[in-house]
C-alpha cells in the first residue's frame, strides 16, 4: 500500500514545518497537524490526478474527444474509488456545484469549503492552495481544481464545443451542469477524507 511511503514522506516534511495558525482551517488546530493532513491530502490527490490525466489522455489519443467522455462517466470513479483504496483507510471524491455526474452532487460541508474558495477567490482574486474541515470524526482536505486547456473539450462554452461531444453529453448527462467554463476558472474540488485516528497515530 502506498499510504506507508505518503505517512514517511509528510512526517518528515513536519521537521521543516514552522509555528503560525493556519487561515485554511475551519477549527484552530496545532500547526504540526494541519502540516500532516495538508501533505497527507496533497499526495492522494496528486495521485488521483495523475491516474485521471493518465486516462484521459490515453482515449483522447485513441478514440477522440467523444470516447474520451467515456473515461468521466464510466472510469472516473471507479479510478478514484481505487486510488482510495490503495493508500488505505481514507475516501477521496471530486465535487463541484456545477457537477455532471449527480454521484459527485456536494453535500453540506463540501458545499461549506465550495463556498470558502469562491468567496476568497472573489475577494482576493486567487483561490487559497487548500482548505481543511473537521467534521465527524474525521479531517476533509480540500484541494482546490482549474480549468486546464484540455478540459475545455467537454467544459467549455456550448457554442464552441463539438456537436458530437455535447450530443453525447446530453445523452449521458440530461441535467448537465459542468458546462461554459473559461480558462483558468475555478472548476471544484477534490476531497479527501481522513480518519481523526489515522492522523492521531501519525502524529504519535
Amino acid at each position: 500500500m502506498r499510504r506507508a511511503g505518503i505517512i514517511a514522506g509528510v512526517l518528515t516534511g513536519l521537521f521543516f514545518f514552522g509555528c503560525g495558525k493556519s487561515m485554511y482551517t475551519n477549527v484552530d488546530m496545532p500547526p504540526k497537524r494541519v502540516k500532516l493532513i495538508k501533505d497527507f491530502g496533497e499526495d492522494a490527490s496528486k495521485m488521483l490526478l495523475k491516474e485521471l490525466k493518465k486516462e484521459l489522455k490515453t482515449a483522447l489519443k485513441t478514440k477522440g474527444p467523444v470516447g474520451a467522455i467515456d473515461v468521466c462517466s464510466k472510469k472516473a470513479l471507479q479510478i478514484t474509488e481505487e486510488v482510495a483504496e490503495e493508500i488505505g483507510d481514507i475516501e477521496i471524491k471530486r465535487t463541484s456545484f456545477k457537477y455532471r455526474n449527480p454521484k459527485n452532487k456536494p453535500d453540506k460541508y463540501e458545499a461549506e469549503a465550495l463556498r470558502f474558495f469562491e468567496k476568497t477567490l472573489k475577494e482576493t482574486g486567487k483561490l487559497p492552495p487548500y482548505y481543511i474541515q473537521k467534521v465527524d470524526g474525521e479531517y476533509r482536505y480540500y484541494k482546490p481544481l482549474k480549468i486546464q486547456g484540455v478540459c475545455l473539450t467537454c467544459h467549455g462554452s456550448p457554442q464552441e464545443m463539438d456537436p458530437k461531444v455535447l450530443k453525447k453529453l446530453k445523452k449521458l448527462y440530461p441535467q448537465d451542469k459542468a458546462t461554459g467554463y473559461k480558462l483558468g476558472d475555478f472548476r471544484g474540488v477534490i476531497r479527501v477524507s481522513i480518519p481523526e485516528d489515522v492522523i492521531k497515530k501519525s502524529c504519535l
